[in-house]
């Protein structure tokens, strides 16, 4: 877990400068400016992570993803298959990492669309966006020599909701965040 951790505040440090050269907060300092920062670096490192993988030229990528297709091999298209398998064999590390760490890295992503763009402030839409994230993330990974694996897809969207619905429990608590997005 403190790998992730680690990795994660590198990419974050990292992605920082660029991201302020990019979109110079400064010159329009508001709230709404801090939250899509914290955000966009959120998701760059999230996505550096996903995709962390072994590369090829795309045709190698493709004949590799073809040859796990046609195999199985490392694919996992059983619901809560790996999931049962980590409370059987429990151990805290792994289910830190493989339940809590997938469901904990999409809070942001259902929370930011919420909280910054007023044409995502509808569930369905969130659920809609939450699933083809996901997804895309997870189909990706095939083509990368990672895992695939329908819990992780049932995990992380369950991250992603659990973010929009954090946002809308806060949102009526705190009527004034609405005023955050564009």
């Amino acid at each position: 877990m403190v790998c992730y951790v680690l990795k994660f505040t590198v990419i974050f440090v990292t992605a920082l400068p660029f991201y302020l050269f990019i979109r110079r907060p400064w010159r329009r300092f508001e709230k709404r400016e801090l939250f899509l920062a914290v955000f966009w670096l959120f998701m760059i490192g999230l996505l550096l992570l996903a995709f962390e993988g072994n590369y090829g030229t795309p045709a190698e990528m493709l004949q590799s993803a073809a040859m796990r297709i046609s195999t199985g091999e490392n694919i996992n298209l059983i619901p809560f298959h790996t999931i049962r398998g980590f409370f059987a064999d429990f151990t805290e590390d792994a289910f830190l990492i493989n339940i809590v760490g997938n469901i904990v890295m999409f809070l942001p992503w259902g929370f930011g669309l919420m909280l910054l763009w007023k044409k995502n402030q509808s569930l369905g839409r969130g659920i809609a966006l939450s699933f083809l994230l996901t997804a895309f993330i997870e189909t990706s990974q095939l083509f990368i020599g990672r895992s695939v694996d329908v819990d992780d897809l049932i995990l992380n969207f369950a991250g992603g909701c659990a973010g929009e619905l954090l946002y809308f429990a806060l949102q009526k608590r705190y009527p004034q965040i609405r005023k955050i997005a564009e």
